[in-house]
């Protein structure tokens, strides 16, 4: 059984509250997540029980094969979690910081360094 909007939200609090973040103001973007992330949590239980990705659906011109609906509802949950957990400061990213080991991270710290270094240009000597 999926985790209740409630209990989510605990969840969010404590890591917004243990990265020095939560705020009360922020409680209706943490409502939006807790709520985005049980509607993935449901529509993945009902995924599990599926044989099929495709249903019969009609239409004015008859019956045709389309994608299973619980699919678009998991798709827009995941979409509406990573934007949420983006504005919140929860990703990985932020939560742990740039990686040590990473090279593209060290390659921009070094050219910010040079740059921010004063050349000195000396006058000819004559």
């Amino acid at each position: 059984m999926a985790k209740t909007i409630e209990e989510y939200q605990k969840q969010i609090k404590k890591e917004l509250r243990a990265n020095h973040t939560y705020s009360k103001a922020l409680d209706m973007q943490i409502k939006s997540l807790a709520s985005a992330m049980r509607n993935l949590d449901m529509a993945n239980a009902q995924i599990d029980g599926l044989t099929e990705t495709t249903v019969w659906e009609e239409t004015r011109y008859g019956s045709k094969l389309a994608p299973h609906p619980v699919f678009k509802i998991a798709k827009e949950a995941q979409e509406l979690i990573t934007r949420q957990m983006k504005v919140l400061g929860l990703t990985v990213e932020e939560l742990n910081g740039a990686g040590e080991d990473d090279p593209l991270g060290d390659l921009t710290k070094k050219l910010t360094k040079k740059r921010q270094q004063p050349k000195i240009i000396k006058p000819k000597e004559e």
